[in-house]
C-alpha cells in the first residue's frame, strides 16, 4: 500500500525514533570527545538532550525523503585528540549510539508486549487504530529506523563514522589510499549508490541490499531476542516514491 496518506504514516511513525536516535548520536560524539579531553563540546552547549541543539535540518529532511539522515555534527578540536585510538572512539560513538537507542527499543517493545493485548506475528503498524497498537507501532518504527541509522553510520564512507574510525586507525599506514578516496568520493558515493540502487530495479525487489541491512536485520533480532520465532510486518522507512506508487 503506498501513496499520501501511507506516506505520512510512515513519516509519524518514524519521527520519534529518529529524533531520539539523531539526538543520543551527537551526545554520544560529545561525551566521549569530552572523556578524551576536548572541551569543545562543552563550551558548544552540545552536552544536551536538546533537540534543537542536535537535530540537523537537512538531515531531518533527507530522512523524510530518502529513509536516511543526520543529526548536527559536533565540533571538535584536533589540537585535543591527536591520539588516533581516541579519534577513533569518538567517530565510533555514534553508531553505537544507535545500537542503545534500538535496545532501548526492544526492552520498551518487550515490556509493551508484556502489558498489552497485542499480537506481534504479522502486526502491521498502518492498520492498527488503537492507542495500544498505535504506541506498539512507534517502538517498533523507532527500532529498525536505529537499526537502519547504525547501519548507514558504520559504512566506511567518506563522510560517515564508520569511515572516520577506519581513517583514524590506518591514515599513518595507508595515508595515500584515503587521500585518493577523498579525492575521488563523489566517484565512490555513485558507485555505491548504483550499486544499492539499480540490482532492486532488475530483480522486482529479489536482491535488495538496503532491505536486508534494515528490516532484515531488524526482523532477524526481533524474532531472536523480543518474541522468539515471530516477525512483525515492518512498514519500512520514509521515501518519497510513496507518494507517487
Amino acid at each position: 500500500m503506498t501513496g499520501p496518506g501511507t506516506y505520512l504514516a510512515v513519516v509519524l511513525y518514524t519521527l520519534p525514533g529518529f529524533v531520539i536516535g539523531s539526538v543520543i548520536h551527537e551526545l554520544g560524539h560529545a561525551a566521549i570527545a569530552l572523556r578524551c579531553g576536548d572541551p569543545t563540546p562543552r563550551r558548544d552547549r552540545r552536552m544536551t538532550l536538546d533537540p534543537r541543539r542536535n537535530i540537523d535540518p537537512f538531515g531531518a529532511a533527507a530522512m523524510l525523503v530518502a529513509g536516511f539522515g543526520w543529526g548536527r555534527p559536533v565540533q571538535l578540536d584536533p589540537v585535543y585528540l591527536r591520539d588516533t585510538r581516541r579519534r577513533a572512539a569518538v567517530a565510533a560513538a555514534g553508531p553505537i549510539a544507535h545500537l542503545v537507542v534500538a535496545a532501548i527499543f526492544v526492552l520498551a517493545l518487550r515490556v509493551e508486549l508484556t502489558g498489552a493485548a497485542i499480537d506481534a506475528r504479522g502486526f502491521d503498524t498502518l492498520a492498527q487504530f488503537t492507542l495500544e497498537g498505535v504506541l506498539f507501532g512507534v517502538l517498533l518504527q523507532g527500532f529498525l529506523v536505529n537499526i537502519a541509522l547504525f547501519v548507514f553510520n558504520a559504512l566506511p564512507l567518506p563522510g560517515l563514522d564508520g569511515y572516520a574510525v577506519v581513517r583514524s586507525l590506518l591514515f599513518g599506514r595507508l595515508p595515500g589510499f584515503f587521500l585518493r578516496v577523498e579525492q575521488y568520493r563523489y566517484a565512490v558515493y555513485a558507485a555505491v549508490a548504483l550499486a544499492v540502487l539499480v540490482p532492486p530495479q532488475f530483480t522486482n525487489g529479489g536482491v535488495n541490499t538496503v532491505g536486508v541491512v534494515t528490516i532484515g536485520a531488524a526482523s532477524l533480532i526481533f524474532e531472536h531476542l523480543i518474541v522468539p520465532g515471530v516477525a512483525p510486518i515492518f512498514v519500512g522507512l520514509p521515501n518519497v516514491f510513496m507518494l507517487f506508487s
